[in-house]
């Protein structure tokens, strides 16, 4: 069941500048909808940071079962609102019919760039650098030759991830075996909302031999991650620093910055800088990366450590790309 959450409810005692006629925003969240310690929860607190600065008011609506928005849904909102921000590729076929219809209203979609509709601006950010980097740091970790993906559904934003983790991977250990699930087919974002099933591919991939497992699908993450924890393995956390979530078994989490964007792009609406098209956030932006590892790093040799460092470099400095059309790295020499 689809939830709104009205402006009067989500609105609180906010500091920062004051404006005589606030703004209404409305905030459309990714599958499953808040409460997943990661996507969706990640943007929210960017969207709840520009709130509190510039003190315009708030609705969210998040999605159906099937982690979709429906028309109906969406046009209701945007009557109720002066801007909107999306999050997930499901949401770009709405912004690209609706907001032609509406010109005095601004869109924000994160996930898929848009050009070309002068009242969307888009995000897209850079996952497969930051998941280049975790497919190393996977490779060079594992004690099997054998590592594992688990995702969502193969949406391109999600096989950005899958691309990035298995070059990085086979750039460190051009003969590591890597194993790879979908949760759900395409078009089934229920893929992001079923740690159950995550849990159970899980096991099945660590029974397999894999190690260490990087899980990029949402809520079901979580499923993932009590599998390396029963097992007494890694998991690879996604979007927020998930490190926590089992201590000692989360190696590191491929953090996409969401609540960096969705604030950016917030506060550049709410200072009459909003510009059309699409914005992009990779290493070199700071808009991806690998968390600290406060809970594994005395596990990571300084080697590997310095490894992950170069490549970081590498890729930053354009000396090693990615290839979004093949799994294979473009060499796999540090020097």
């Amino acid at each position: 069941m689809k939830k709104y959450i009205s402006a009067i409810l989500i609105t609180v005692i906010l500091a920062g500048t004051a404006y005589a006629s606030p703004l209404t925003v409305g905030f459309v969240t990714g599958s499953p909808g808040l409460g997943d310690l990661s996507y969706n929860d990640m943007s929210y607190g960017g969207v709840r940071k520009a709130q509190q600065e510039f003190k315009f008011k708030l609705i969210i609506l998040e999605p159906e079962k099937n982690g979709e928005t429906t028309e109906k849904d969406f046009l209701k909102l945007i009557k109720q609102c002066d801007a909107v921000i999306l999050i997930g590729i499901q949401h770009a076929q709405l912004v690209k019919t609706l907001a032609p219809k509406f010109p005095e209203k601004k869109f924000i979609l994160l996930e898929i760039p848009l050009n070309k509709i002068p009242n969307v601006s888009s995000v897209e950010f850079k996952q497969e650098e930051g998941s280049f980097l975790a497919g190393a740091l996977a490779a060079y970790m594992s004690k099997t030759g054998k590592i594992g993906f688990i995702g969502g559904t193969p949406v391109p934003p999600v096989l950005k991830f899958q691309k990035g983790y298995v070059q990085g991977a086979k750039f460190a250990v051009p003969d590591i075996d890597i194993e790879i699930s979908y949760v759900s087919p395409i078009g089934d974002f229920s893929g992001f909302n079923a740690p159950d099933k995550g849990n159970a591919i899980a096991m099945n991939q660590y029974a397999d031999g894999a190690d260490i497992i990087f899980t990029v699908a949402g809520l079901t993450g979580n499923g993932v991650i009590e599998a390396a924890r029963r097992n007494g393995k890694y998991a690879i956390g996604v979007d927020s620093d998930q490190d926590s979530l089992a201590k000692g078994f989360v190696l590191t989490s491929m953090i996409k910055k969401l609540d960096m964007a969705c604030y950016e792009e917030l506060k550049a609406l709410m200072k009459n800088r909003f510009n059309a098209g699409p914005s992009f956030y990779g290493l070199k932006e700071n808009g991806v990366g690998l968390s600290k590892m406060k809970y594994t790093r005395d596990k990571i040799s300084d080697q590997i450590l310095n490894n992950i460092s170069i490549i970081k470099n590498k890729i930053i400095n354009g000396k090693i790309t990615i290839d979004l059309k093949t799994d294979t790295p473009s060499h796999n020499s540090l020097k």
